[in-house]
């Protein structure tokens, strides 16, 4: 069978990450499938790239590890990125550095608990470049840029996608020049998207984005929504890095269980200030989202409508289910502390 081959992009800062998503990756593969995994290196120190090497040969399996030089200055003229770098425009690079035909791509703020052979094998519908999970915040392009999306004239209320997890047709983005296409967009318009190489790929190639399920990209507010700790999606840090400290939540209880089960431990840095102003926005969003749905639904934009009040209904739950969520929270708590995941790699010196 073909091989998955799936691409991550980091740099020193992002290793952590890195080494949990391909470790969570390589233990819920087919055993039958061969994974190459393709990582575009920022800024990786050697013993990182040996630690990464050691993980791949440790876990088991068919599995191919390649580092390629990723130089971001291509990108000079981008809006600054998370981390005051231009690291997150790399998978822009991933047609010009990687020669195949299609591959998966992961941010490496995700841990994966699906068999991404499933992924990879699914055919994209005809005239579609990419797949991805639409974005659980950010619901249409004009939330990205009303500004662009009139500039492009493109609908204000277009589909808009989040980025962390696609399954791309290299072939066709070649074709298509998207690596030309995306530097000219980013420099061009610096400063009027929000989401950096995210608005590139969501402004530059409306209607061609297959829609993938949610669990292919699940955002980790909603896992901490749940009401359980099921894991069969690709679970995905949208808010904050979680080695580098989040609220005590159970989707930062996971990374951090799930770091010491994949041999290596990060310090929780958890802070209650950083829920202070998601507490404070909360009754806004409760308000205001409804009020969307209705409008919405009043011109008869019913597919929008469904969207806004699955949100609205996510914050008037958040106000109105406060006390019992503590509760969950700490029962969810002590179970994922009892989790044991299936890896052999040893304990990172």
């Amino acid at each position: 069978m073909e091989p998955v081959v799936i691409a991550l992009a980091s740099d020193e800062r992002y290793f952590p990450g890195l080494y949990c998503a391909i470790a969570s990756a390589l233990s819920h593969l087919n055993p039958a499938r061969k994974l190459e995994v393709k990582v575009l290196d920022g800024g990786l120190s050697q013993l990182s790239r040996i630690t990464l090497s050691k993980l791949a040969g440790r876990i088991g399996g068919d599995v191919g590890l390649e580092f390629v030089t990723a130089d971001a200055s291509v990108f000079g003229a981008a809006t600054i990125g998370p981390g005051q770098s231009r690291m997150t425009y790399c998978r822009i690079l991933l047609p010009q550095l990687v020669n195949v035909p299609r591959l998966i791509y992961l941010d490496c703020d995700t841990l994966v608990f699906r068999d991404l052979s499933d992924l990879f094998d699914l055919e994209l519908a005809p005239r579609k470049v990419l797949a991805g999970v639409r974005d659980s915040e950010t619901l249409s392009l004009s939330q990205d840029s009303f500004v662009l999306a009139k500039a492009m004239n493109l609908p204000a209320e277009g589909a808009y996608f989040n980025c962390g997890v696609m399954l791309m047709n290299l072939d066709e983005l070649r074709r298509q020049h998207f690596f030309e296409s995306a530097v000219d967009f980013l420099n061009r318009w610096g400063g009027k998207y929000r989401f950096w190489d995210q608005s590139a790929i969501n402004f530059l190639f409306h209607r061609q984005i297959d829609d993938l399920p949610e669990h292919w990209n699940r955002a980790s507010w909603r896992f901490d929504a749940q009401q359980n700790n099921d894991l069969d999606c690709v679970l995905h840090y949208t808010t904050s890095a979680p080695w580098l400290g989040g609220r005590p939540r159970p989707a930062q209880v996971l990374f951090e269980r799930f770091a010491v089960e994949a041999g290596l431990p990060v310090k929780g840095r958890s802070s209650p200030l950083q829920g202070l102003g998601r507490n404070a926005m909360a009754p806004l969003r409760a308000l205001a989202f409804p009020v969307a749905a209705l409008c919405y639904r009043l011109v008869g934009k019913n597919d929008k409508s469904a969207a806004y009040q699955k949100v609205a209904c996510y914050w008037l739950d958040y106000l109105r289910n406060a006390p019992r969520r503590r509760r969950l929270y700490r029962q969810r708590k002590e179970e994922i502390c009892r989790m044991k995941f299936d890896l052999h790699a040893p304990l990172v010196s």
